[in-house]
């Protein structure tokens, strides 16, 4: 078996002629936080969810209900989709996961995709410069902020996301906003949910993560452990409610 991208029946037709928003829990949580942060504060509606071969077996209660690995959502009026990443897929599934996710989205007859990724502060060129970004040769979005440097790397799933994207010919823009390599970084996440707002036309408050961002900090660093402490674990030393 593989990825399988499943929504409910009555949102299937709805999808069409939306945009879809997703990242994942790389350098500096930025993907995870931005995407969390659009779901919660738009108070998006879940509509379905990816399941891989080798799903991870987790599920938890998150202020929208009941979180599994790789969720779906769609705001219906604004026409945006997020998938929100609460773990990666396992590495050997990189690959599989994000060409099926690419593919969906092309059947499903939505239009383009925006990621979100983090960007090591160490190569910042600028004291101002907030992010860089760059698109595949399907888009033709425009921002008025530098591009990825020449030669500097892109890597997992984000880099397969937009490799396939390209192949399949699926208009997509990334997001990489300079962030802390050692530790989640709600202020980059602002920053990539500032340059949504101004591309999509759209008012999602940002200010909850720039007043709270040491308390995202401790939460988000606290819940890594646990998930990676009860991945680890085996038979009866896991928890079960």
């Amino acid at each position: 078996m593989k990825s399988r991208v499943i929504v409910r029946d009555e949102f299937k037709d709805k999808l069409r002629g939306s945009l879809v928003i997703t990242g994942f829990r790389t350098l500096g949580e930025v993907g995870y936080l931005a995407t969390r942060h659009l779901v919660t504060q738009m108070k998006m509606r879940k509509v379905g969810a990816i399941v891989t071969k080798y799903q991870r077996d987790l599920a938890f209660l998150d202020s929208y209900g009941l979180a599994s690995p790789y969720d779906i959502f769609l705001d219906e009026d604004r026409k945006i989709v997020v998938i929100l990443n609460h773990l990666l897929p396992l590495q050997r599934e990189w690959s599989d996961f994000t060409e099926t996710t690419v593919k969906w989205a092309l059947r499903s007859g939505i239009n383009e995709a925006i990621l979100v990724g983090g960007l090591d502060r160490r190569y910042k060129s600028g004291e101002g410069e907030k992010l860089r970004w760059l698109r595949n040769s399907a888009s033709t979005k425009e921002l008025n902020f530098p591009t990825l440097e020449k030669q500097q790397l892109i890597v997992g799933p984000l880099a397969l996301f937009i490799t396939y994207s390209d192949i399949y010919r699926f208009p997509t823009t990334v997001l990489l906003p300079y962030a802390d390599r050692e530790r989640p970084d709600p202020a980059a996440a602002a920053v990539a949910i500032q340059i949504i707002n101004e591309t999509l036309g759209i008012n999602v408050d940002i200010n909850g993560l720039l007043e709270d961002a040491k308390r995202i900090e401790e939460e988000i660093s606290k819940q890594i452990q646990l998930i990676q402490q009860e991945i680890n674990k085996h038979g009866t030393d896991r928890v079960y409610m």
